[in-house]
């Protein structure tokens, strides 16, 4: 994941005038590397991972038709974020499993690679895990994409339709709640480690 976000946040811009210039090799290789990141956000809004891979497909079909328009993007992660959402609520409302989805009501998976967040051991990862899926649908999502993908405020807002306020309050709240299960499961562990030692 560490390695795919770096090329992400890289992405040539060389790579991009190919992309819009009708390419394909240089769509291949820019689909390799935006692959993994489309498929977890869209993640966060369909639980389903056949309808995930008909969501991606249609995304990058979408890029594909509007390629031209690539070199015009100011923030190529914000954008494509917001095909991501945009196709996910698409697609719930053709297939009416929703007549208004909610953020709150949307699956959110935590995927967090223990090296690059520079955990001291597994049992500490697991906690923070743990702390972190105990989160509301709502703030767990907004919490993963500050954290693990790295988005300002002010992009995930944009992306999510809400003020920066609303983040900005979402993300004390996950850091709060996180910190407080950390503390209260890490000094169970401990507790328990002594009575056997």
């Amino acid at each position: 994941m560490h390695d795919t976000m770096k090329k992400y946040n890289l992405l040539p811009k060389a790579l991009l005038k190919k992309v819009a210039d009708g390419d394909h090799n240089a769509f291949r290789a820019f689909y390799e590397i935006i692959y993994p990141i489309v498929y977890q956000f869209v993640r966060c809004f369909l639980s389903d991972k056949e309808d995930c891979r008909e969501v991606v497909s249609e995304i990058f079909y979408v890029i594909w038709k509007y390629k031209e328009n690539l070199m015009t993007v100011d923030n190529i992660k914000s954008w494509l974020f917001i095909v991501c959402r945009n196709e996910a609520y698409h697609f719930l409302k053709q297939k009416e499993k929703y007549s208004f989805v909610s953020i709150d009501d949307m699956p959110v998976e935590l995927q967090i690679d223990v090296t690059d967040v520079g955990f001291i051991d597994d049992e500490m990862h697991i906690i923070y895990q743990n702390a972190v899926n105990e989160l509301p649908e709502r703030c767990k999502l907004i919490f993963l994409m500050a954290k693990e993908e790295h988005l300002k405020y002010r992009e995930i807002a944009e992306i999510l339709s809400i003020t920066e306020g609303t983040v900005a309050q979402q993300m004390n709240n996950a850091i709060r709640k996180i910190t407080g299960i950390v503390k209260r499961q890490y000094a169970e562990s401990n507790h328990k480690q002594k009575l056997f030692t």
